[in-house]
């Protein structure tokens, strides 16, 4: 009994040794905050990442896959999306973390691929001190960041997203593909995005953290 304790230990210290390590490394460590570009936000709950764009751009428009009629009152359907990625049964069940079931944390740690998109409507968002960060990022970058989060929706065979029901009436999940695992979280894809674009991150970003310490105060 104590080496398996002593043995779970030290599987757990060297998983949270890895992933400072990789949150203090950088990816894409030259990148360069442009002056002019698409408005972005990268936003946390002080446990997972999202990222916040504009429902419609010049450069890229997600209302083939996020419709106003997929929200029961269509009016909330707002100017931007707060878009994350994780565990099915993790996202469902879990409003709070009192909520989490223990089938679903052990699923989450050793893996599935049942994953969904989350999406949250926001109308005209604004920064706020650490937990939303502001982000400019250029035209070229931003249709990379949307190619990489278009890839893991799901569609039936009329090419359409496929919503279910949120938290509230302001917020959808989407079918998705993936795998969830200790080693591929929230955060792993949000930085994932990231890093897709050429966007400075932490190399390996299991927890919140390795996401928000790269991100600029504010524009340069």
């Amino acid at each position: 009994m104590k080496r398996g304790v002593f043995a779970l230990g030290t599987v757990i210290a060297l998983y949270l040794l890895a992933a400072l390590a990789g949150s203090l490394l950088p990816a894409n460590q030259h990148w360069q905050n442009p002056e002019e570009g698409i408005e972005l936000f990268i936003e946390t709950n002080g446990l997972h990442t999202g990222i916040i764009m504009p429902i419609w751009s010049d450069v890229h428009d997600w209302t083939p896959l996020i419709r106003p009629e997929h929200l029961t009152d269509p009016s909330l359907y707002g100017s931007h999306i707060l878009v994350g990625w994780g565990h099915e049964g993790v996202y469902r069940h879990t409003r709070e973390w009192q909520d989490l079931r223990a089938r679903d944390a052990i699923s989450a740690i050793f893996g599935s691929d049942d994953v969904l998109i989350h999406v949250y409507h926001l109308t005209y968002p604004q920064a706020y001190p650490y937990y939303r960060r502001r982000l400019i990022v250029s035209e070229a970058e931003y249709r990379k960041i949307a190619a990489a989060i278009e890839a893991r929706f799901v569609l039936d065979d009329h090419y359409r997203s496929q919503p279910s029901p949120g938290y509230g009436d302001d917020d959808l999940f989407y079918q998705s593909r993936g795998h969830y695992d200790a080693f591929y979280t929230c955060n792993n894809w949000t930085s994932d995005v990231l890093q897709q674009a050429g966007i400075r991150t932490g190399l390996w970003t299991p927890f919140q953290g390795g996401v928000m310490r790269w991100l600029p105060e504010s524009p340069e």
